[in-house]
């Protein structure tokens, strides 16, 4: 039986009194590379006091084959899922595939999507990087039959096509890291939520931040934060959804601020012209 690509599910704890007035948006969850929405989210869901729609990367876990363009694949997905909701949700991507593959979907539906949040990812990691990392990773899976044993149970036979699938689409541009610059053309609330176990993505968090994203450091996480500290990350992703609604995000008060300093400019102009 084929598993589903999209799973809507409603995780979590019954509504408490101050949420009747809240606005509840949809969660779409996007997990990463090599994983599944249950290797990745599965420990969140207990967590979640809002609609959360579970999304399945072209090619992982039960799904047959690997597409030729699995990155694209993945894009028109998240795009369908996005679209399918009756109000702009709020897209989540775990590591450098399922972030990227957020970002690039919610920046295809200008207006569909009230924010992105990005976790295990630096803006700072290039393609070439994000290759070696992977390189590296291959190379341990194979020395290790555990490790080979558990993406086979995962991902069946196919999971070493998934892997080369990667390294073609990063090699050839199919698939892009978002850097600062698309960070900072990105018009829409972005938050960045960072382990604060890795030197690599603790670096990230300054750039971030100068460049316009929300940041979120969660102790005691690594790179899987939805997996290291379920309850923290879906707390910070919770927050951030309520704070876009309040309009007290970084992108908002930066909007603020530029609508005063054209204000003010018109303002100036005006007076030279009396």
């Amino acid at each position: 039986m084929r598993t589903p690509a999209i799973r809507i599910r409603l995780f979590g704890l019954p509504l408490r009194r101050k949420d009747w007035y809240r606005r509840v948006r949809t969660i779409i969850l996007v997990h990463g590379l090599m994983g599944t929405e249950d290797v990745h989210y599965a420990g969140c869901r207990r967590w979640w006091s809002r609609p959360v729609v579970e999304v399945r990367l072209p090619g992982h876990g039960a799904e047959p084959g690997v597409p030729e363009h699995p990155a694209a694949s993945a894009i028109s997905r998240v795009r369908k899922s996005i679209t399918d909701q009756s109000e702009p949700p709020v897209v989540v991507g775990l590591s450098y595939l399922g972030a990227a593959v957020a970002f690039h979907a919610a920046r295809n539906e200008p207006g569909a999507v009230a924010g992105v949040v990005m976790a295990g990812y630096s803006f700072l990691v290039s393609p070439d990087m994000l290759t070696r990392w992977l390189q590296g990773f291959t190379g341990l899976a194979a020395r290790q039959r555990r490790a080979r044993d558990h993406f086979a149970d995962l991902h069946g036979r196919k999971w070493e096509d998934l892997l080369t699938a990667t390294f073609d689409e990063l090699a050839d541009g199919c698939l892009s890291l978002p850097g600062l610059d698309d960070l900072r053309r990105f018009d829409a609330p972005l938050q960045l939520v960072n382990g604060a176990l890795l030197q690599n993505e603790r670096r990230a968090i300054e750039p971030a931040a100068a460049s316009g994203a929300d940041v979120t450091v969660i102790a005691g996480a690594g790179h899987v934060v939805p997996v290291d500290a379920p309850r923290m990350f879906t707390a910070a992703v919770e927050d951030f959804s309520d704070r876009i609604d309040t309009e007290c995000t970084v992108f908002h008060e930066r909007r603020r601020a530029a609508a005063r300093r054209s204000s003010t400019d018109a303002s100036v102009e005006e007076d030279a012209r009396v």
